[in-house]
Order: C-alpha cells, then structure tokens, then sequence
C-alpha cells in the first residue's frame, strides 16, 4: 500500500496542494501509520470562518477523500457543552450575517454533509474526561460574561437615570478578573500541555489538550474499523492540528512525511 501522497487520488493531490498553499484558511499534514499496512492520514487544518474560494476548495478536498474524520465538540456529554457551543457559534452566524454571506463556514460541516463516502465524529467517548468538564464550564462562564457586560453597556445608552451603573460596573470587574486569569495563566498551561496537569493553571487549555487526545484516538478506531478505505481525511480547527500530530505521532507510531 502506497504510504505517501501517492496514496490520494491525483483529484484529492492537486486540492490539498492548493490547500498547502492558502496558510490563511488552511493547514495540511500527512501522516503515515506503523506496521506494513501503513494507512495515510491527511490532517486539515481549517481556519473555521473562510471566504467563498477557500470554502469551495476545503468542499473539493471532502469529495476527493471518501473516509473522513472530523472534529466535533460533544456538547451534549460535557458540562455546560450546549451553553458553550452556543456562545461560540453565535457570533459566527452574526459574522457571517454582517458580511451578507462573504464569509463561509466551516469545511466540517461540509464533511457531514457529503454524499459520499463515510463521515465520523472523531471525538465521542464514553466517557468524556474531567479537564473537559471544567474547562467548558469556565469558558461558558467568562463568555457569557463577556457577552452580558456588552449588553448591559449598550442598554445604559437608552436606560435613564444610571439604574444600570452598579451591574455595569460589576460586570466589569469580574471581565477583568477573567481576563487577568487568562493573560497570566493559559501562556503556562500551553507550553506545558504535554503534562496531564496543565489544564489545572488554566482551563482552557483542556480544550485543546484534551480533544487532541480524544480526536487521536478516534481517528485510530475509524481507521482499525474500515482498513480497507484507503487514506483517511481528519478536519479540525488549526489550533489542534499541532497536538492531533503530536499524538499521533507519540502515542500510535505514525510519523510525518512531507506534503511534495
């Protein structure tokens, strides 16, 4: 079995090399497996926001790869995931209102909505891991604060009499608070993201560390349950293509090869 570009179609080639070469909407890895029936995997890194040409060409990437995996946060076994989820993906449909449909979404949408081949959520577990938890709680709670502080600002410009100054005013601090936090201590928990403990300076980091480790599993299972469907496709956000690697990389044995 071929272990390298030769691997993909010419079709699927030619897109992700046009997809090497827009580093403001992309990033592409390839990754080869161990053992003498080496599969293929080919990492996209997606900005999640694009506009039409980099939405149409991730589109043609997703048609060229027939077995595909995809990141997807489970919001609905993670603590406070649906309030998160929401508060996330609201100002991207308001993005993309604002820019009367300029910009596009995201290429993982366009994985579950393929006609052909075989899509598969990368992240589900029975059993999603504390970090998680926590780390989704703590942005849920900073986000919405963030979002309510901006509210109760814009009602104090048509609310007489500065009934609305004392939670203005509370709102505030607590952003600061977060913010303070976050500038301090997610820089740490980052760099020292290989240790199991980093999330614990900073929550937030747990959303990258710990779904790294999650997507990377799940793309070993889908491969291990379809070993006949030649190379695999596994879409995610940039931010997590570096860990996915890493993982994949540490833990199973593949290695990188270079895109030609």
């Amino acid at each position: 079995m071929p272990t390298t570009a030769d691997a993909l179609t010419p079709g699927a080639r030619a897109a992700l090399l046009r997809a090497h070469q827009m580093p403001l909407s992309y990033a592409v890895r390839l990754l080869v497996g161990p053992g003498p029936e080496a599969r293929l995997v080919v990492a996209l890194g997606e900005a999640h926001v694009k506009l039409a040409p980099a939405a149409a060409l991730g589109r043609e990437v997703v048609e060229e790869v027939a077995l595909r995996g995809v990141e997807t946060f489970q919001a609905k076994q993670i603590l406070a995931g649906g309030v998160l989820r929401w508060l996330i993906y609201l100002p991207r449909l308001a993005l993309r209102a604002l820019t009367l449909g300029m910009v596009k979404g995201s290429t993982i949408v366009e994985a579950k909505q393929a006609s052909h081949g075989h899509t598969e959520e990368l992240e589900r577990t029975a059993r999603a891991p504390l970090s998680l938890h926590v780390a989704s709680l703590s942005m849920s709670v900073m986000f919405a604060t963030f979002f309510a502080h901006l509210a109760v600002a814009a009602l104090r410009l048509v609310v007489p009499g500065g009934a609305l100054d004392g939670l203005d005013a509370a709102l505030r601090w607590v952003n600061v608070a977060l913010q303070w936090h976050m500038v301090l201590l997610l820089p740490p928990a980052l760099l020292l993201r290989r240790h199991p403990w980093s999330w614990l300076l900073h929550p937030m980091a747990a959303i990258l560390t710990a779904r790294d480790t999650l997507m990377a599993d799940g793309m070993v299972r889908l491969l291990a349950d379809h070993p006949d469907a030649g190379p695999a496709l596994a879409v995610m956000g940039r931010a997590h293509l570096p860990g996915f690697e890493r993982e994949l990389c540490e833990r199973y044995g593949f290695r990188r090869v270079e895109f030609p």
